[in-house]
């Protein structure tokens, strides 16, 4: 179910994995989680660009930086949402 794609950059590792599904952000509705634009220990938080808490996102890719940190791309042109204010729920083809 999972493609699997191994960057290597610097000297680490990033991992690239194409998922199918949903992300739920657990934040209460009334807060915000911000964006970032690449899942890569390089990313920037895109100070425009958030979404509210309990709501609901297709994905089809899951990015982790070599910092071990994990991302879900949220968007087609690339916003990635930080995977400890979601949960991932795998959807069927």
């Amino acid at each position: 179910m999972y493609n699997v794609t191994n960057i290597n950059f610097k000297g680490g590792i990033a991992m690239l994995e194409k998922v199918q599904g949903i992300v739920k952000v657990t934040q209460d509705d009334r807060y915000v989680v911000f964006l970032f634009d690449n899942y890569e220990v390089n990313r920037k938080m895109l100070q425009d660009k958030y979404v509210k808490g309990q709501t609901a996102w297709y994905t089809d890719a899951k990015g982790t930086g070599e910092d071990g940190k994990e991302f879900y791309r949220i968007a087609e042109d690339g916003e990635w949402i930080e995977a400890e204010y979601v949960e991932f729920i795998p959807t069927e083809d």
